[in-house]
């Protein structure tokens, strides 16, 4: 298929790259949505297990702000992996109120598994473009999101205690699809 070709789509749609982002973003999601639903899990779930294994072991808080999650959605999705033992939560000894959280053997072995698919997805998705183009799509679509989503200033234990809420966005738990990570 040529760039002229792309999906049959009207001109006008093609000549709008935040459409066209948005088409293949949801061709992107369904395919990774089915291949976590495969493990019995969730794009959130498998986000918060690879911030645990780059992070290591970190409170609920610092992991939702962390990944701009509201705390009542991190608290499901945690206890959902914490159920599957994939992660562990342990009451912080300072503050019984406060969970950490931590990525379990089971855990690192299933985000390795989880994370070869997602490769193998990539590799599926990307199959049109060469190494070229695979390569300043991936610079292009990071300094996008690096642009329009920031990470947070100031990590949340060293500010003045607010967290950090994604209301205004899907999050875990919405509509009762945490369980499918949706």
């Amino acid at each position: 298929m040529d760039d002229d070709d792309a999906g049959g789509l009207p001109p006008r749609l093609l000549g709008i790259t935040t459409y066209v982002l948005a088409r293949v973003a949801r061709v992107g999601r369904e395919r990774m949505r089915q291949m976590m639903a495969e493990h019995d899990l969730g794009l959130w779930h498998f986000a918060v297990l690879a911030a645990l294994d780059d992070s290591g072991p970190v409170s609920q808080r610092d992991l939702g702000a962390r990944l701009r999650v509201d705390p009542s959605d991190l608290v499901e999705v945690a206890k959902r992996l914490e159920g599957a033992g994939l992660v562990r939560r342990d009451r912080d000894p300072a503050d019984r109120r406060r969970y950490a959280v931590a990525l379990t053997a089971a855990g690192r072995a299933e985000l390795d598994a989880v994370t070869a698919r997602a490769a193998g997805l990539d590799a599926a998705l990307l199959a049109p473009l060469d190494a070229g183009d695979r390569a300043a799509l991936e610079r292009i679509v990071r300094v996008l999101l690096a642009h329009h989503d920031p990470p947070p200033a100031v990590p949340p234990s060293e500010g003045p205690g607010e967290t950090v809420s994604r209301r205004g966005r899907a999050a875990p738990g919405r509509s009762g699809r945490a369980a499918a990570g949706s």
